[in-house]
């Protein structure tokens, strides 16, 4: 490998990030595909790290039974923050209707 003064930093794009651990998926040496490409191992597992966890994320957003308990919950909450903005509101009402009748305002 170079001489890490003399190396320069590249840039991969999210494409040939993909490509190159496409590459390895299909050879048995994490080595040869870092070899080939001239990328650090520990950088390539990083990559691999990533798409692993987006993909996660991908397949479990299939899940429609999880989506629907999602929005359930959501619009539960939402339902709560309006009861509780009605319920502040009416509070300020009257803290300002004492405020005035005690001459504060």
């Amino acid at each position: 490998m170079e001489n890490a003064k003399e190396r320069t930093r590249r840039n991969w794009s999210a494409d040939d990030k993909i490509g190159i651990i496409r590459k390895h998926l299909h050879k048995v040496k994490l080595v040869d595909t870092c070899e080939e490409n001239g990328i650090h191992p520990n950088m390539f597992s990083n990559w691999l790290r990533a798409v692993l966890e987006a993909g996660r994320e991908a397949l479990a957003g299939t899940d429609r039974k999880g989506v629907r308990e999602k929005e359930r919950l959501i619009e539960k909450y939402e339902k709560e923050l309006e009861r509780k903005n009605r319920i502040i509101a009416e509070l300020t009402g009257e803290i300002m209707d004492l405020k005035k009748e005690s001459g504060e305002i």
